[in-house]
Parts: C-alpha cells; structure tokens; sequence
C-alpha cells in the first residue's frame, strides 16, 4: 500500500534523531502489504467490497510482532491508567503503534491516553513512552459506518494541536492504494458481521474508480473462473 503521514509536536525530529530504525520497520510493513477486503453487510451495499479492518490489523501485527522486527503486541495498560482501555496494540523501544480502524469517536480516546502515557513516562517496551504512531485507513476507501478515517483524523489533531490539547509527539499515518487496477486480498469470514475467523482468504483482482467527495467505489474484475 502507499502511505501518507502527518507529524504533531515535532514527531518529524523524533523520529530523525532517536526512532529512524523503528519508523522504517512500520513503513516497510505498511507499504509492503497488500490491500486487504471483504464483502460489506450493510443494507444497500450488501456484497460490495469494502476496506477490511480485520485482515489488515492481523497483516500488520504478524509482520511486526514476528523476527526480525519483534515488537511487542497487545501490551497491557497500567492498572492505574485501566480505565482507558485494557492495552496498546504495539510497542518497542518507547514508540507506541496504535492502529485505528473503529469508530471515529475513539481517536480522542487514543490521543488523551498517549498525552498520559507521554507524560507519565509510562514504559511498554524498554523506555518510557516518547512517540506515538496512529495508524488511519484514506477516505477513498468505502467501510463500515461511521469509522475512522485519515483525512477526518488529520481534522480532529490538527484542531487539537492549534489548542495546545496535547503535547506528546504522534505521527498520523494514513493508508492508500492507487486507482485503477490492483491485486487485493479477499476475506470471507465465518459471520457476516464482527467475526474475525477466516472462513477463507485469496488474491483476487479489482477496479478502483474514483467517486463523489474522495469515496471510491471498488469492483472485482471477473474472470471465467467466477461464472
């Protein structure tokens, strides 16, 4: 995939001076991973294909977790900081990954406990916490109502950085793929909905058509095999 990013609170120099080996370890997974997509359930466009959260998050977490990368996955939170949820999705050397896929709502969730975590000098892996990298989907891709995307993340941060809402140094990253012809990895998963076990998973072949306010419409390009 292709990526894009935005830096708060001088993220750029961070990563430049402390976290280069760290920042180029996710860069090579993200843009090293295919498009992940499945089929939507909601009324209307029950069927269409849409972006995957679920086969993306497990893609990322199996390329970063495993050696020669070895970042830690699913750290506990602090009991005292509990009440903000129950873990981050991955650490290493004081840098925080948090991949957001979910409800747009929850992105404050995850700036407000990265400024604690910053603050508090909270350790995940080795050193205490001094960079946060948020991981967004682009707009262009059509998804399950109301989640996350980059374009309405970079809002959200930007508004808050021009108050002063936070101080630790985060890096927005946004996921993108070019329109036109790609190769995708299709999921079918046992239950249309929430389910993360994979009935199965293949290659398949798409159309990316630019749409209406950035959204892209994605059609599968069939072949004999699909009559």
């Amino acid at each position: 995939m292709q990526i894009r990013f935005t830096d708060f609170n001088n993220a750029g120099n961070v990563v430049a001076g402390t976290y280069a080996t760290e920042w180029a370890e996710i860069e090579h997974v993200l843009t090293a991973m295919p498009l992940h997509l499945k089929a939507s359930d909601q009324a209307g466009i029950q069927g269409k294909a849409i972006f995957d959260p679920v086969g993306t998050n497990q893609h990322i977490a199996d390329q970063l977790t495993t050696a020669p990368r070895s970042w830690a996955g699913g750290i506990p939170i602090p009991a005292e900081f509990s009440f903000l949820g129950t873990d981050i999705d991955f650490g290493k050397n004081g840098v925080v990954v948090e991949v957001q896929f979910s409800n747009y709502p929850f992105l404050l969730n995850n700036t407000v406990r990265s400024e604690l975590f910053f603050r508090a000098q909270t350790v995940f892996h080795a050193r205490p916490t001094q960079l946060v990298v948020i991981v967004t989907k682009a707009g262009m891709f059509p998804s399950s109502q109301s989640t996350l995307y980059y374009e309405q993340a970079l809002n959200q941060l930007t508004a808050l950085a021009q108050h002063g809402v936070f101080t630790v140094p985060i890096r927005l990253v946004g996921l993108f793929t070019p329109v036109g012809h790609v190769s995708a990895t299709w999921t079918e998963y046992s239950a249309a909905r929430y389910s993360r076990t994979v009935g199965s998973r293949s290659q398949r072949q798409f159309t990316i058509i630019n749409g209406r306010a950035g959204r892209c419409r994605i059609d599968q390009v069939l072949t004999a095999n699909d009559f």
